[in-house]
This record gives structure tokens, C-alpha cells and sequence, in this order.
């Protein structure tokens, strides 16, 4: 496998690091994160013009076609100066399982306004009793002639508050526990009965409990197969967690950049900290999880672009990633001093979304479970 990037791929990476750095800096960054929404309207707009929104919707529905790898590439960079936004739940957990999964209507109503930057979306799986598991989804879906009212609660539900649609997990049969009865719903989130209530993450992300009281939605809302829900779920997030390390190694890779760039410049004992030894090898150690971290990512992204089963390659990155950002961050904390721990400085920033990145779609502990069957256990 040749993981170097093709020339269209280096376009995309020098333009995306263009744009990022000049419209998001740090300042407008943690501007974005202390916002009631952390979501910028004008910013939105100047993405979508540049294509990002529609970069792997298909063309048919005004989007580029483009592969996961080349999704990959651009959150890369996003994680690099990490924006803060709900692109990510848009593409990750909406137009992805809308585009694979969706009626033609559905296709053709949603697509094209995400492609233009002009719908929001997110998905809400996670309950109360929910975590890794969406087999264990208790929330209810109750037929009502042509219809269903959706009732129950779901937590962690990503940029709700700006979404036009929620993609609603619930069960329509069954039990929790059960792998059949789950049924996913194009809801419109703003909707009578759906009420919202902000979470406070460690990452400061804008995360929201959705509360849904009879909320009324018709068959033709229906994404996929009634009680076939679970696949659609669980693809989704195959994807969207290999996406989520691709931007988590972005912003590792800019810790380490920084901080070799501190190492060159500090002064103590009168020589630069980096001729120190201990420095040097913690660097290398940093420099060795962001390889590790990149080249397992980028593998299972390319087998889920090629269409290849990649749920051991995808707990692998994921495993992995969760170790790999989180032991960056510390070293280059640790090279920094002490001010790599003033809230001021930007480390403290990348470090809380680390942290929150590893109990996201999976701690450590999930991933490894997952591969228990094929080291034979």
C-alpha cells in the first residue's frame, strides 16, 4: 500500500492549511469554542464555497464525488488548528448514511442543501443507558397510523442546537439488547416535542441532551428499513471514528511541531533544551506515535474507501490513536514546562480534546474487545 498522497490530495491539503490558517486562528478558534453555538455562520458559508461540505457527496447530488481518503486528508488539517463546528456530524454522521442508505426523495432533499452549506446535521444515538453499544437503544418509536412518535432521551448529541435534521436511532420493536427492532429517522429538529438541554464536556464542544416527547414523524422519514437500523448505525460510526483519528493526528502533529520548535529556541544551562538527550528521546517517542497513530489510520481509511472490511483496522487506529494523541500531548507538555500547562497557551486546548477524543465512539477498552475474536479469545 502506498499512503503518499496523489497530486489531487496535495491540493486539497495546501489549500485547506491555507484557508485554515488565515480564517482560523487560535484567537478565533477559542472565540468559536466560548460561543453559546460554536458555530460560525460566515465561516459555514466561506467552507462551502470552497467545496468542502459536498467533497464526498456523489455528483449527482451537487457534490465532488470524492473518496474517505480525501475526506481524511482535509480533517487532517482541520484537527491541526482544531475547529471547532458541526462539519463532522454533518458529513460523518448525516450525508454519509443519508447518501448510502437514503430513499432517492430523501437523497435529492438533503444532499445538495448540505453540498451548498445550507443544512446542518447530526445524529442522535447515544441514551443514558447507551455507550458503545447501540444494540442496547431503548428509546421508542411508536407506530401511529402512517406515522411514529418518537419518545425517550438521547445524550451527547452533537451541534444540535444549529441542526436542521437529527438522524434519531430508535426501536421499533424488540427490546434492548435485541440486534433487529432498531429503525433510524430523518427528523427535523425543530420539531414540536424535541426539547434540548447543553452538556458540559471537557473538550467544551457543543454537545446537547435531545428530549423527545410524541415527536411526529411519517414513514417517508424513515432512513432505510424499518428494524434495520442497527448496520446503518454501526457503518456511520465505523467511518466517522476513522475520521475522528485522521483529525486527532492533525492536531498531534501540530503539538509536536511546536513544541520541536520550542526545543530549538529555549535557553537553559545556556544551550538549546533540545541538544538535551531526554528531550531528544522524548521527541523521537512523540515522532514515533504520530507514525504509528497516521499509518494505522490511514490504512483503515483505505480499506473503508475501497469497500473492504475494516472493523479490526478501525478498533486498531482507534485503540491506538486514543494512546498515541494523549501521550503526544503530555510530552509536549512536559518539554514546554510549565507553560505548557497555562491555560493560555495553546497545548492545554489540544490536550482537552485528546482527552476527550478517547471516550468518544469507543474508549480504549471497547476497541479492544472488538478485537478479541481475531486474536482468537
Amino acid at each position: 500500500m502506498d499512503f503518499s498522497l496523489s497530486e489531487e490530495q496535495q491540493l486539497l491539503k495546501n489549500s485547506a492549511r491555507d484557508f485554515l490558517t488565515t480564517e482560523c486562528p487560535k484567537a478565533v478558534v477559542k472565540e468559536l469554542e466560548a460561543s453559546d453555538t460554536g458555530h460560525s455562520e460566515e465561516l459555514w458559508k466561506k467552507m462551502a464555497e470552497l467545496g468542502w461540505m459536498g467533497l464526498a457527496i456523489p455528483e449527482e447530488y451537487d457534490g465532488a464525488g470524492m473518496t474517505l481518503l480525501d475526506l481524511a486528508v482535509l480533517f487532517e488539517e482541520i484537527g491541526r488548528v482544531a475547529l471547532p463546528g458541526p462539519m463532522f456530524s454533518t458529513l460523518m454522521l448525516g450525508a454519509y448514511p443519508i447518501a448510502e442508505h437514503g430513499t432517492e426523495e430523501q437523497k435529492k432533499s438533503i444532499l445538495p442543501k448540505v453540498a451548498m452549506g445550507e443544512a446542518i446535521l447530526t445524529m442522535a444515538i447515544s441514551e443514558p443507558e447507551v455507550d458503545s453499544d447501540p444494540k442496547f437503544i431503548a428509546a421508542k418509536a411508536t407506530a401511529d397510523g402512517d406515522n411514529y412518535k418518537l419518545s425517550g432521551t438521547k445524550l451527547f448529541v452533537p451541534y444540535a442546537s444549529v441542526a436542521d435534521y437529527i438522524l434519531v436511532a430508535a426501536r421499533t420493536d424488540g427490546k434492548p439488547g435485541d440486534e433487529k427492532g432498531i429503525t433510524v429517522f430523518i427528523v427535523d429538529a425543530g420539531a414540536p416535542g424535541i426539547s434540548l438541554t447543553p452538556l458540559q464536556t471537557i473538550a467544551e464542544d457543543k454537545q446537547f441532551e435531545v428530549a423527545l416527547d410524541g415527536v411526529s414523524v411519517s414513514s417517508g422519514d424513515v432512513l432505510g428499513a424499518v428494524n434495520e437500523g442497527l448496520p446503518i448505525i454501526q457503518f456511520a460510526l465505523l467511518k466517522a471514528t476513522a475520521i475522528q483519528c485522521a483529525e486527532m493526528i492533525g492536531g498531534a502533529q501540530f503539538e509536536m511541531e511546536i513544541t520541536a520548535e520550542y526545543a530549538r529556541t529555549r535557553i537553559q544551562f545556556d544551550r538549546p533544551i533540545g541538544t538535551f538527550q531526554a528531550v531528544q528521546h522524548r521527541m523521537a517517542d512523540m515522532f514515533i506515535d504520530a507514525t504509528g497513530a497516521r499509518w494505522t489510520t490511514y490504512r483503515a481509511i483505505w480499506r473503508l474507501s475501497e469497500g473492504l472490511p475494516a472493523e479490526k483496522e478501525v478498533a486498531v487506529a482507534k485503540a491506538f490513536a486514543n494512546f498515541a494523541t494523549q501521550r503526544i500531548s503530555f510530552g509536549a507538555q512536559g518539554i514546554h514546562a510549565g507553560v505548557g500547562v497555562d491555560m493560555e497557551h495553546d497545548l492545554p486546548y489540544y490536550f482537552r480534546h485528546q482527552k476527550a477524543f478517547d471516550i468518544q465512539n469507543g474508549v480504549t477498552g471497547a476497541q479492544l474487545k472488538a478485537l478479541e475474536a481475531a486474536i482468537g479469545l
